[in-house]
């Protein structure tokens, strides 16, 4: 730790340009020099070798100096690393040469002349070289003293300066030999690592293009399963609000209709959690009716609770806030997760939903919802993967096999926790086998004034002659939106085109008080028939009013819907009572909203 520490240190102190690994070397073997020489010069003059403490306080200072030049002065470090080692080289020699030549015990710091090279030069060629100064500076002192120049030690002789020559060179050929296989070995190794990340480039090109095939392909099979399930539950709607049905066949609608919702729910929850995968969960705040969001919410799930024989109960404490500021669909997925999940697990008893608001200031609070159901429950180890995506459970958590085969796609819960983090709230569990369970969610809510009053909604079904055109390559989904909007305004003149050719040619010569566009066409698609109506059509043609009608909910649709001039985006399968009040809403604002019941 402390190592690391020191050459972080030693990093951060240096300029920008002057941090790259020779650079930290070569710093670090000149303080490692520094901080042996200084100590030692003190014991050279006081075990009698003045001159060896003369020469060494020479070099550090030579050294010392070669450092600051490089540092301030910007000497290259080549140059700098170049000094560092004459100065060394001659300091050895030095010594050597009035301490018996080869016999000298200096001679050992040759061994470490080539070492600074090693880690501070950019070439290997400076290693050799050093390397081979080295060995010439052990041959030239041979050939010195056995020559008589300078003089051999009394006890020394020719084959003993042979010898121990031919030491210091078997140590510098032993230090090339480990340098070529360490270099063999690293080339080795980059050869590896080359080929390891081309392969791995190679994969994270092939998984982004599956991604993003996968993403097209949700958004395929989103369309292509929301267009028939349009249709179905287009006409389920219909027939059940026919009063010529007979009694037994609404039982057999209404569950056909829960069927289709549920195939729904799957299809939604899978696109939800794409995005979530992506993280694009986004949350649009608006003001609403806390009240009304949770009766209407709670509603949902009334007929399948009563025809289960469960209790089922909404209660509201008294102090929940009317007004609220926060993402009303999310907020409901959530609380119609924790409820489908109660109801689905729960074969006798109650499932009761209670919801307190905690104010922890004026205008600020947290709304509290619990879920208790007289359930099954569910085993302690399996509480905490419930929430990972994918996962059901099965007898072995405590759960029994289900009444139906509705299971669903273990995605709710997943994308429930998912959704309370996005408000920064939490979600907990309390639960027993064979005690039932208790879901409770904790989401910051602001309180929000009321907003202006709108006007009401009167329960007539309008009359009024409008022209519509509906754009769509499925004739079955045109003939149901024809049908919906004709059961509520028999009035109404529906002009039909089955491509985007056909709807660009009729919007340019009739003017349309609504257009229904589908967006995915296989000539041109709603978004390029736009383009041309609000470019190049003359008015009033081009202001035409449009709504489109698409299976693709994904925020980058609704943002290109918006900017091409679309007025609103309705998801398939499209609810009866939202089209008509849709069409109603965009043709004449003062017509009245259709009432729950057809005729």
């Amino acid at each position: 730790m402390f190592s690391r520490n020191f050459i972080l240190f030693i990093k951060n102190n240096l300029p920008v340009g002057m941090r790259s690994s020779q650079d930290i070397y070569f710093v670090l073997f000149v303080i490692s020099a520094l901080a042996f020489i200084i100590p030692t010069c003190p014991w050279f003059f006081i075990l009698g070798q003045e001159r060896a403490g003369v020469s060494v306080m020479v070099v550090a200072l030579v050294i010392f100096s070669t450092m600051l030049a490089w540092r301030f002065l910007k000497l290259p470090l080549l140059w700098a690393q170049n000094i560092y080692q004459f100065n060394l080289v001659a300091v050895i020699l030095y010594n050597a040469w009035f301490m018996g030549g080869l016999s000298s015990p200096v001679m050992v710091w040759l061994g470490i002349v080539p070492v600074l090279p090693l880690f501070t030069a950019r070439s290997r060629v400076w290693v050799y070289v050093w390397m081979f100064f080295s060995f010439s500076s052990v041959v030239g002192l041979y050939i010195i003293q056995v020559t008589g120049i300078l003089p051999m030690l009394p006890h020394d002789t020719a084959e003993g300066l042979a010898f121990r020559g031919m030491m210091y060179a078997m140590l510098l050929l032993t230090q090339l030999s480990l340098i070529y296989s360490v270099d063999m070995l690293s080339e080795s190794t980059l050869r590896h690592i080359s080929r390891t990340n081309t392969r791995l480039n190679l994969l994270s090109v092939d998984l982004q293009k599956a991604n993003a095939h996968k993403d097209q392909f949700l958004a395929m099979v989103s369309h292509e399963m929301r267009t028939p399930l349009n249709a179905v539950m287009g006409y389920l709607s219909l027939m059940s609000t026919d009063k010529r049905l007979p009694e037994d066949a609404v039982d057999f609608v209404k569950g056909a209709q829960n069927s289709a919702a549920h195939l729904l729910t799957v299809i939604n929850d899978l696109l939800d959690f794409s995005q979530i995968q992506k993280g694009r969960v986004v949350l649009n705040p608006q003001v609403f009716n806390l009240n009304v969001m949770l009766h209407k919410t709670h509603g949902i799930f009334k007929p399948r609770a009563s025809d289960l024989g469960l209790d089922y109960k909404l209660i509201i404490s008294p102090d929940l806030p009317e007004w609220v500021r926060g993402d009303q669909h999310r907020l409901a997925q959530i609380i119609i997760n924790l409820l489908g999940n109660a109801l689905k697990f729960t074969d006798k008893g109650h499932v009761t939903t209670q919801v307190d608001y905690k104010a922890t200031s004026e205008h600020d609070g947290v709304l509290v919802v619990r879920v208790i159901d007289s359930g099954r429950g569910i085993a302690l180890e399996a509480q905490q993967k419930i929430f990972e995506p994918f996962v059901q459970l099965t007898q072995a958590d405590g759960q029994s096999a289900p009444r139906d085969a509705l299971r669903g796609n273990g995605l709710g819960l997943s994308i429930t926790r998912t959704l309370v983090n996005s408000h920064d709230g939490t979600i907990d569990l309390h639960s027993e086998v064979g005690m039932g369970s208790e879901f409770r969610i904790s989401i910051p809510l602001p309180v929000a004034p009321a907003p202006p009053k709108s006007v009401p909604a009167l329960e007539l079904i309008d009359h009024s002659s409008v022209k519509l055109l509906i754009v769509d390559d499925h004739a079955v989904n045109r003939m149901v939106a024809t049908a919906t909007i004709q059961r509520s305004m028999p009035n109404a003149q529906i002009d039909q085109a089955e491509n985007g050719t056909q709807g660009l040619e009729k919007m340019s010569t009739t003017f349309y008080d609504l257009v229904l566009l589908d967006l995915v066409m296989p000539d041109i698609d709603g978004i390029e028939v736009m383009r041309r109506v609000r470019g190049s059509l003359v008015p009033p043609y081009r202001d035409v009013q449009v709504v489109a009608l698409t299976a693709n909910v994904a925020e980058e649709a609704l943002k290109t819907c918006l900017s091409v001039g679309i007025s609103e985006v309705m998801p398939k399968p499209f609810d009866r009572l939202t089209l008509v009040n849709t069409v109603i809403r965009h043709c004449n604002k003062g017509l009245a909203a259709v009432p729950a019941a057809g005729p």
